[in-house]
């Protein structure tokens, strides 16, 4: 599903937003991406983060396994689609009892030709989506 073009390593700038939409945690971050999917990494105070997301069906209806080690360690299941070389995915996850669900969109974006792009979004309730994540990645030198 994702081209030849963009198989293999890329490095760069990982933001993690937390609580203040202004000012992000940043690390450098590694992706590795297949035909299937992506290994990512990066760090937030000093600890290694990873994950992996794997892409499943057909570009127009696809399924995403989502498993990483700070957002979702137990893994998620989201459905998406592939539409002018951007995957995107939607989800939900529980954020408390008594509490609505909250959404979670992943965006994976080959349209660079020298960059690949790993986007998360957390969709606040009454809110919308709000930046969770960018890691944007270029070939190693």
């Amino acid at each position: 599903m994702i081209p030849t073009s963009h198989h293999g390593s890329w490095a760069g700038s990982n933001r993690l937003w937390i609580t203040d939409p202004t000012n992000p945690f940043r690390s450098d971050g590694t992706i590795e991406c297949t035909a299937e999917g992506i290994d990512y990494a990066w760090s937030q105070d000093g600890k290694e983060q990873h994950g992996t997301i794997q892409l499943h069906g057909q570009p127009a209806a696809l399924r995403m396994s989502f498993k990483d080690t700070y957002h979702a360690g137990d893994g998620m299941t989201m459905h998406g689609h592939v539409v002018d070389g951007v995957v995107r995915a939607f989800g939900t996850y529980g954020a408390g009892p008594e509490q609505p669900e909250w959404g979670w969109i992943i965006e994976l974006d080959w349209r660079d030709p020298e960059a690949f792009v790993l986007r998360m979004f957390n969709v606040v309730p009454e809110v919308g989506a709000v930046p969770a994540v960018v890691l944007r990645g270029t070939r190693p030198s």
